[in-house]
C-alpha cells in the first residue's frame, strides 16, 4: 500500500476507533480477507502456458490449474495469499525432469481464478484447503506437495478437514501461526488494542473456529507422521522465520533449512532451494512413511524409486547450474 494511502488509513482508523470501535473493527477485517490480485511475470507466465490448462469449480466458482506430464507420481504446487501458480513455476521444469507429474493451481480469488464464495476479493484458507482437496482427488496418486506462506496454513486446514495428505511435503515460508500477525497487522493500520480484539472475536465468530484452529504448530499429533521440510528465509520481512522454529519444533519429523538474503518470494525462485525440494521428494521412502495407510502404496518396484534414479541423473547433469 503507497505511504500516502497508508498514513490517511492510519488517520481514519484512529478516528474511527475512537469514535465507533465495531465499524473500526468491520474495517480491520474487510482489509484482512482482502487478498490482493497480482499478475505472473513474463517467465512465469511462460511456464504456465506449456502446461495443460484446465478448470473446475468449488463451492460453485471456477478454480484454473495447470499440469505437466501424463504419468508419474504427482507433486502438487500451492501459493500463499496474494500469490498466484506461477510463483511456484521454478520447481516445475526439475520435478518433470525428475519423473514427477506436476500440478499448480491458482487459489479462489486469486490469479486467473474467479472470486470466492465471499465475493470480490474477499476469501479464506478454507477456501484454499477446499480447492487444495478438489485437486489432489483428481490425482491417481499424490507423492507431495510443495507451498508456500498461506498455503501451508490451507494444507493444516485440509488435514484438519481429514484429507489424507502425502507422506512427504515441503513448507517454504509457511504462515505458520496467523493469530501472531494479527498484532503487526493492527500496528500497521493504527487500530487500537479494543478494536484489534473485536476484530479477533468476530472472526472466530464468523469462521466458526478459534484462531488456534489455524496454528500448524496445533495441528494434532496424527498428521506429524509425515516427513516435513522446511524452508525459511532470515531475512523474510513477511512471515519471521519465527513462526517456522516453532512450527519445526513442533513436527517430530521436520528439518528446518534456513537461507539467507533472499526475503519471502524470491526464495521460490532460487535454484538451491529448488535443488533441496526435489532431493526431498527424491528420497527413498522411509519406515515411518510406509508404515503409514495415508502415504500411498504401490505394488512392485515403486514409481517414486523411478522417480530417484531420475534425479540422480539430473542433478549429474545440472551440477554446475547454480
Amino acid at each position: 500500500m503507497p505511504s500516502h494511502k497508508l498514513r490517511l488509513l492510519r488517520v481514519g482508523m484512529r478516528l474511527l476507533g475512537a469514535t465507533k470501535p465495531s465499524y473500526a473493527a468491520l474495517l480491520m477485517d474487510r482489509l484482512w480477507f482482502a487478498a490482493p490480485r497480482r499478475k505472473p511475470r513474463a517467465a512465469e507466465q511462460a511456464i504456465l502456458s506449456s502446461g495443460v490448462r484446465t478448470s473446475f469449480e468449488v463451492h460453485g466458482r471456477r478454480v484454473v490449474s495447470w499440469s505437466w506430464g501424463d504419468g508419474g507420481p504427482t507433486v502438487v504446487l500451492l501459493h500463499g495469499w496474494g500469490g498466484h501458480a506461477g510463483q511456484m513455476s521454478a520447481f516445475v521444469a526439475p520435478l518433470r525432469q525428475a519423473g514427477f507429474r506436476v500440478v499448480a493451481f491458482d487459489a479462489p480469488a486469486h490469479g486467473a481464478s474467479a472470486a470466492g464464495r465471499h465475493g470480490g476479493r474477499r476469501v479464506t484458507f478454507f477456501e484454499f484447503a477446499d480447492a487444495l482437496q478438489a485437486v489432489a482427488e483428481r490425482e491417481s496418486t499424490l507423492a507431495g506437495i510443495i507451498a508456500h506462506s498461506g498455503g501451508c496454513t490451507a494444507v493444516s486446514l485440509a488435514m484438519r478437514a481429514g484429507w489424507k495428505a502425502p507422506g512427504h511435503m515441503v513448507f517454504v515460508a509457511p504462515f505458520a501461526q496467523p493469530l501472531n500477525a494479527v498484532d503487526d497487522f493492527a500496528r500497521m493500520i493504527g487500530t487500537t488494542s479494543e478494536v484489534t480484539e473485536i476484530f479477533r472475536q468476530g472472526v472466530e465468530r464468523w469462521l466458526g473456529h478459534p484462531w488456534s484452529y489455524l496454528d500448524i504448530t496445533t495441528l494434532e499429533d496424527e498428521h506429524k507422521w509425515r516427513r516435513l521440510l522446511i524452508i525459511h528465509d532470515e531475512q523474510d520481512n513477511d512471515v519471521p522465520m519465527a513462526q517456522s522454529s516453532a512450527l519445526a519444533n513442533s513436527w517430530p519429523s521436520a528439518t528446518l533449512v534456513v537461507t539467507q538474503g533472499l526475503g519471502h518470494r524470491r526464495i521460490l525462485r532460487e535454484s538451491s532451494v529448488v535443488d533441496q525440494a526435489l532431493a526431498f521428494f527424491c528420497e527413498r521412502p522411509t519406515a515411518i512413511a510406509t508404515n503409514h495407510a495415508a502415504y500411498p502404496k504401490i505394488n512392485g518396484p515403486t514409481e517414486l524409486d523411478a522417480a530417484y534414479e531420475a534425479f540422480i541423473s539430473y542433478g549429474s547433469r545440472s551440477h554446475g547450474r547454480r
